[in-house]
């Protein structure tokens, strides 16, 4: 997840990601690009993507093998008042020790709502994620695909918002993990991909904790 440059070539980066247009699989109308990447463009970042979940899972395997985190010291790195509280961090603290016991089911299963969570939080105070009811109208709150659109609006790079939407929500040309394990609609994905998704929030998570600043919203 890269920053955003004037003079980034629309290839540099592995996850320069484009707007889906509406996903299938899920209630949620997300507006068209006005220029997206063409189907082979876009079939080349997934490729990047597995690429870096394959790395990404070697990575916490080696974590696990070097440090053996016990579940005390996992909640202590995730955990943060606002975003991550206690409760929730035991709960991603979980799937970290799913994904090394190989229940790649139990670790993904845990892991995606607290992704979801976790975004959500960060973008509370930025944006408005929450409709109140009015009348006849009922409240809603947006759920992840709303969320990722989000992004860009509350300071973060678009880049991030793309490869989230690819990686979770894009059922056209996307992983679109999200949608099919939460909707029963794959069997388990493969563990690179799970490791992906436990990346995505830590990444989040670096932000909460002031490791990288997003912009302020725009105005």
């Amino acid at each position: 997840m890269c920053e955003d440059s004037d003079d980034a070539h629309p290839l540099d980066g592995l996850l320069r990601i484009p707007r889906t247009r509406i996903n299938t699989a899920d209630p949620v109308q997300v507006a068209p690009p006005v220029e997206a990447d063409d189907d082979h463009v876009v079939g080349l970042q997934v490729l990047a993507m597995d690429f870096v979940g394959h790395l990404a899972a070697e990575q916490l395997d080696r974590i696990h093998e070097r440090f053996e985190p016990e579940e005390a010291e996992l909640i202590g790195a995730l955990v943060h008042e606002a975003v991550l509280p206690p409760a929730r961090a035991r709960t991603l603290a979980y799937a970290f020790r799913y994904f090394w016991l190989g229940e790649l089911d139990a670790a993904v299963c845990i892991a995606l709502p607290q992704v979801e969570q976790i975004l959500r939080q960060l973008l509370r105070s930025r944006v408005p994620i929450v409709s109140v009811a009015k009348g006849q109208s009922p409240g809603t709150v947006d759920q992840l695909g709303g969320l990722i659109r989000c992004m860009p609006a509350a300071g973060y790079p678009r880049d991030w918002s793309r490869a989230l939407e690819l990686l979770l929500v894009d059922p056209d040309r996307g992983m679109n993990l999200r949608n099919d394990v939460c909707h029963g609609l794959v069997d388990t994905p493969p563990k690179h991909r799970i490791a992906l998704i436990i990346q995505a929030g830590l990444y989040l998570l670096s932000h909460a904790h002031g490791h990288r600043t997003p912009a302020p919203p725009a105005p």
